[in-house]
């Protein structure tokens, strides 16, 4: 049961990713609000990292790195759907999305990692 909590905020994380990325390039078939981007508690990773299970199940250090890590994700997401809306170049927002892609890719082998351990 614990470990597919976590293979389900994985899920989870992965489509929020593959939500916010169809929307930066305006292939989305669904509404995605990209204002809610920074808000790290408005995806279901970030409800399941505010809960007390997700602490009894990962345990303090390691919540805390995961809970911190996605935060600043939001935070560079945000900034990348702020730069979308004030229509910059993508030239300029690249660093932003390397950060972005990094930062997801770090979310996961964390969550994995933290599967390995229970």
């Amino acid at each position: 049961m614990t470990i597919d909590t976590i293979d389900a905020a994985i899920v989870a994380h992965r489509a929020w990713v593959s939500r916010f990325q169809t929307s930066l390039n305006g292939s989305n078939t669904e509404v995605f609000d990209l204002t809610k981007a920074r808000d790290d508690t408005a995806c279901t990773l970030g409800r399941w990292l505010s809960s007390e299970r997700s602490i009894a199940i990962l345990g303090g250090d390691s919540h805390t790195r995961i809970a911190r890590l996605h935060s600043a994700f939001h935070e560079i997401a945000g900034d990348i759907a702020l730069r979308l809306n004030q229509h910059q170049s993508t030239e300029d927002s690249q660093a932003l999305l390397n950060a972005f892609d990094n930062m997801s890719k770090q979310l996961v082998q964390l969550l994995l990692l933290a599967k390995k351990r229970i």
